[in-house]
């Protein structure tokens, strides 16, 4: 057994037990942020449900992601760079709540980001969905946290755009 008088003495031997040590923490660490970092974001989002290829010539699909998107408020629309960005379209959180105590329900808030982009007979559309919400009390009632998409919103938009191209 090593006494204290003895670790404190042989500062070679215990500089270099520190440094192997201090090694194996921070592999440690990097493994374990590097595996919990991959975990917590759901796993990988399936980019043909927020993305598709239409047959029609980019005006024709531009005008039906305008007709798609009546209703919704629009902060960027640039038919020249076939960009459509809407404002923050606000609701209720479907997967967060508070419980039956506080009887709170959390707002949810979403944009969505449109790029229309054409070539050789075929149309491109890309939807891209910022979402974030909101707790409704406590510390956190006072500001928006960012989420991940699920999807749905990108998908949704994608569907009307394909019904109006289909029935035009």
């Amino acid at each position: 057994m090593i006494s204290i008088g003895d670790f404190i003495r042989d500062k070679g031997r215990n500089k270099s037990l520190i440094s192997i040590y201090g090694a194996v923490i921070l592999c440690m660490a990097f493994l374990a942020a590097v595996f919990t970092g991959c975990a917590g974001t759901g796993g990988l989002r399936n980019m043909s449900s927020v993305s598709k290829y239409f047959d029609n010539n980019a005006d024709v699909v531009w005008e039906a992601v305008l007709q798609a998107a009546e209703g919704m408020p629009i902060k960027t629309k640039d038919k020249e760079k076939g960009i459509l960005e809407t404002q923050w379209i606000k609701g209720w959180s479907k997967t967060r709540t508070s419980g039956l105590v506080l009887e709170g329900r959390w707002q949810a808030r979403y944009c969505l980001f449109v790029q229309v982009t054409g070539g050789q007979g075929k149309t491109y559309v890309s939807v891209y969905s910022l979402c974030e919400e909101k707790a409704p009390g406590g510390s956190r009632a006072y500001r928006w946290e960012r989420t991940a998409s699920d999807g749905e919103n990108e998908q949704a938009f994608l569907t009307k755009l394909e019904g109006i191209l289909n029935n035009s």
